[in-house]
């Protein structure tokens, strides 16, 4: 590269254009972990400012040596003696403020790093001009973002750390590589008196000076998120200091996460728990005549600074290099931190106002009712649906009574029909055995009966008969009395027919016994169904409320967990289901069992006071 051509232009699109060999006061400031400027001139009668268009990128060269990639913005043209067009210029890591994260963004947190932090916000480029190279940080904090530049958001991530970091570019190749690395720890260039020192200016501040520290992060009033869970109960942080207590209030509504907020209040009170100390020297750059990186002075070196005469001698960063092309003597700052990131308290304050476009939340109240009827086997079962946009929950409480049993009527309608039983298949059985036994028969009046009349034979001697003897038959006869009542004296008789009479036969009053043996009968039963019919019908409805029974007690359970029943009012947001981070599941449902020992009516309220953010997609 010819030491002439200090500037080279490339268009948007990295074409090369021309070289500005008339270019002329021309210089740049390096600002460690900020955008680097610079600026230069052109006659205004020079044809080349054609080339030097709003957004087209300059390449600055200082004696040969790259400098870094610039891109034009605002210029301010003179006429009069100088007739000369100034071209400002930022470099090309302004870019990423050509896109945004459009509204709300959140990522990191456990299991995302660094790398896919940046690499989120690297992938969002409209344009992809930036790539993400080495990265040498491992965290694991969450950022949210929600309608702000790249670039912003990319400056945005390591600011939580407490291990200072640096972040270095290679343009020389595209698309462009960033690369977030650890600051160096050995010295890489020297500034010492009578050598490349002319001067040097001490300045020591302790304006800003703040050795306790109180973190607030996203949200409003009592809502607001503090450290005080994860710090001991202590909402601050502090540092021993000679100084003393000297109070300040960090406040920035882009943390949502407690363990990020005090990361990055830590940091903050790292870099304000001390005075300001920097040092302003005028520097020659003798880098073109040794030759060696040692001796030039670029932002983010750390310089070993020696002033033997003083007894001055330290390691420091390089915080700001502004440098004439041309010149030999480069302004270097040198601070024991940045004084844009320790700040002051009321730039955190502007951050903070500036912070309040971040969409915030406010503190409801609400409210969910429940009235069944329940029992051993039917438990009521509320069921609460959590949000990921409720960010805090400061109560939870479950309100209930037991009433009586209830019902609003009595009867139904029923339609009526014919129907068959099931078939019998019948077959044979057997009675019961009967004991028997003797039993008399209903008594007799007795009486007088004539027998029907027939043919009779009469005897010769004393005319009596004899049915079914022959007649003339002799018959002996041994004494006895005659129906006269005389005494008949032994002999014979003959037998005649007697001819047609009756008898008549006297039956007194009298019973008959008979006797049952034991026994038993069988009996068989045919095959055979019944059918019965049901004719069509109602039933009368009693409409109206009717109570019952009412339970004692109840068991309560909250995402199956046993909850203590003392009363009728419970805190039960410590028994919900809880994330890895201990805090009440989000984005899910949680349900509440009351289980009555009896049959009861239960009514219920779940009472909850949170706190929502007021973020989402829909304008219904």
């Amino acid at each position: 590269m010819d030491n002439r051509k200090k500037i080279v232009i490339y268009d948007s699109n990295m074409k090369r254009l021309a070289y500005l060999d008339k270019a002329f006061d021309i210089s740049y400031t390096t600002k460690r972990n900020a955008l680097w400027t610079a600026s230069f001139k052109l006659p205004t009668a020079d044809h080349k400012n054609e080339y030097c268009k709003p957004y087209h990128y300059a390449e600055l060269f200082d004696n040969g040596q790259r400098v870094e990639l610039f891109r034009i913005m605002p210029t301010r043209q003179e006429k009069g003696s100088s007739n000369t067009i100034t071209y400002n210029c930022e470099h090309v890591l302004a870019t990423l403020m050509d896109s945004v994260l459009f509204k709300y963004h959140q990522i990191g947190n456990i299991g995302a790093y660094t790398t896919q932090v940046l690499r989120y916000i690297i992938d969002h480029q409209i344009v992809k001009h930036w790539r993400l190279g080495r990265v040498e940080f491992a965290r694991q904090f969450e950022y949210k973002w929600e309608n702000e530049n790249l670039l912003a958001a990319l400056f945005s991530v390591p600011q939580p750390f407490t291990e200072a970091y640096e972040w270095t570019y290679d343009t020389t190749s595209y698309p462009w590589t960033i690369n977030l690395v650890k600051s160096d720890t050995v010295p890489s260039c020297e500034i010492r008196y009578r050598k490349n020192m002319q001067s040097i200016t001490k300045i020591v501040d302790p304006t800003n000076l703040v050795t306790r520290l109180y973190c607030l992060g996203y949200g409003e009033g009592d809502n607001q998120l503090n450290i005080q869970n994860i710090n001991g109960g202590k909402a601050y942080l502090e540092v021993d200091s000679p100084y003393g207590i000297k109070e300040a209030i960090f406040v920035d509504r882009r943390y949502e996460d407690e363990n990020s907020l005090k990361a990055a209040g830590q940091a903050l009170l790292n870099e304000v728990s001390v005075p300001y100390i920097s040092y302003t020297v005028d520097a020659i750059d003798i880098s073109q005549k040794s030759e060696s990186e040692y001796d030039r002075f670029l932002a983010g070196k750390l310089v070993h600074v020696i002033d033997q005469e003083d007894g001055l001698e330290f390691n420091a960063y390089i915080t700001e290099t502004t440098k004439t092309i041309g010149e030999a003597t480069p302004k270097v700052t040198i601070a024991n931190k940045e004084k844009d990131l320790a700040g002051s308290i009321s730039e955190l304050q502007e951050r903070a106002r500036i912070n309040e476009t971040y969409s915030q939340g406010a503190t409801n109240l609400m409210q969910i009712a429940y009235a069944d009827n329940a029992d051993k086997t039917h438990p009521a079962k509320l069921k609460v649906y959590i949000p990921a946009e409720m960010v805090r929950i400061n109560k939870l409480i479950l309100q209930f009574q037991l009433e009586p049993f209830r019902a609003f009527s009595k009867a139904t309608g029923g339609g009526g029909s014919s129907s068959d039983t099931t078939s019998g298949g019948g077959g044979y059985a057997d009675s019961t055995d009967s004991g028997g036994g003797s039993y008399d028969s209903t008594d007799s009046g007795g009486g007088g009966y004539d027998t029907t009349g027939v043919d009779s034979y009469t005897g010769s001697s004393y005319g009596g008969h004899n049915h079914g003897i022959w007649p003339g038959t002799y018959l002996a006869i041994w004494g006895g009395v005659d129906e006269n009542g005389n005494v008949v004296s032994d002999g014979y008789v003959e037998w005649v027919k007697s001819g047609n009479h009756d008898h008549r036969v006297e039956i007194p009053n009298h019973r008959h016994d008979f006797s049952i043996p034991d026994h038993y009968h069988s009996f068989s039963i045919p095959s055979h169904s019944h059918r019965f019919s049901i004719p069509e019908h109602t039933h009368t409805i009693e409409q109206g409320i009717f109570e019952g029974s009412t339970a004692k007690k109840v068991t309560i359970k909250v995402d199956d967990r046993n909850v203590p029943v003392a009363g009728n009012e419970i805190n039960i947001a410590p028994y919900l289901a809880t994330s890895d981070g201990g805090k009440i599941t989000r984005n899910a449902w949680h349900e509440i069992e009351i289980t009555p020992d009896a049959l009861t009516r239960i009514i219920a309220n779940v009472f909850i006071q949170l706190f929502v953010n007021s973020r989402g997609e829909g304008d219904y």
